[in-house]
């Protein structure tokens, strides 16, 4: 083996991964306070998540359940599994909601007056949106790899769906 293989096997080696069962799977995972997607993307073994060696915060957040916050150790070479239920918040059901939606944003946290709601992912779905009280938010989208986000007011109008499409003006449908 080369210095270079040897040098890439100990680098590997020193990484241990992340995989989640959670339910719910559209919960967001954030690691160190830094959002890296839903816990359904990293279910598989092809998708885990690679850490380098060491403990870190893990934080699952869904709109509909309790904030879950779990420290977690990672050894080299292994794969760590974060089985959890996270615990349902009794939201009253609501009507004449507004709905938010979007378009092209690819793996993106949705934030709304500065908490998380969604991933951009689930909402490119036309059949699948946010449900949510009208009213006007602080929105913001963060795209997992870095590329240029997005934030400013929005407004969610009752019965109706508004669409955030990367590059493009914002549109509702009905």
């Amino acid at each position: 083996m080369t210095y270079l293989s040897l040098l890439a096997a100990s680098a590997v080696a020193a990484q241990g991964t992340l995989r989640t069962r959670v339910d719910p799977r559209v919960a967001g995972v954030f690691i160190d306070g830094k959002y890296h997607g839903t816990a359904a993307m990293f279910s598989h073994h092809q998708a885990a998540i690679k850490l380098e060696v060491g403990t870190y915060t893990v934080k699952l957040v869904d709109p509909m359940h309790e904030d879950m916050t779990l420290d977690v150790g990672f050894t080299a070479g292994k794969e760590t599994t974060i089985r959890q239920r996270m615990k349902p918040l009794n939201v009253p059901k609501r009507e004449n909601l507004g709905e938010l939606g979007t378009n092209k944003w690819g793996n993106s946290a949705i934030y709304l007056n500065g908490k998380y709601y969604a991933n951009s992912n689930e909402l490119d779905n036309p059949a699948y949106s946010l449900l949510i009280d009208p009213s006007e938010y602080n929105m913001k989208v963060v795209p997992v790899d870095g590329s240029k986000g997005r934030e400013g007011k929005i407004t969610l109008k009752e019965n109706q769906t508004l669409v955030l499409t990367k590059g493009e003006a914002d549109a509702y449908r009905k």
